[in-house]
């Protein structure tokens, strides 16, 4: 499911894997893009960009809804991040973000499944 959402304040009532402390963040559309830029509240020095998981893998949602960690509705984005030399985008399809949309309320989910890498190769599609 591929969705474009306005800007808006979410809240991680569990903060981020490692970042327990950060719960409210900024997430808005990166202009002419497919990508989400998710800034912390508590600290604008920390944020991230993120894309839509089912850019990344796709039919991801699917298989997360079909193993019951996400619900209907809920809307599922992969943090990215430059690796190596040549620098590459990578994806942490390992720790997705899961985001109900309805209530801005966010959590982060651990996947030990190698369906779901910590490093997913991004293509130009995204």
């Amino acid at each position: 499911m591929s969705q474009t959402i306005a800007p808006a304040e979410i809240t991680f009532p569990d903060g981020l894997v490692g970042l327990p402390q950060l719960t409210r963040h900024r997430l808005s559309p990166v202009p002419d893009s497919p990508l989400y830029e998710l800034v912390s509240s508590e600290d604008p020095a920390m944020g991230f960009i993120a894309a839509p998981a089912d850019r990344i893998k796709a039919g991801a949602t699917d298989i997360l809804r079909d193993r019951g960690l996400i619900q209907e509705g809920e809307w599922v984005l992969a943090i990215l991040a430059v690796h190596g030399e040549p620098p590459a985008i990578t994806a942490n399809l390992a720790g997705p973000i899961v985001i109900d949309t309805d209530r801005a309320v966010a959590r982060q989910l651990v996947l030990e499944d190698p369906e779901f890498p910590l490093q997913a190769p991004v293509s130009d599609a995204v």
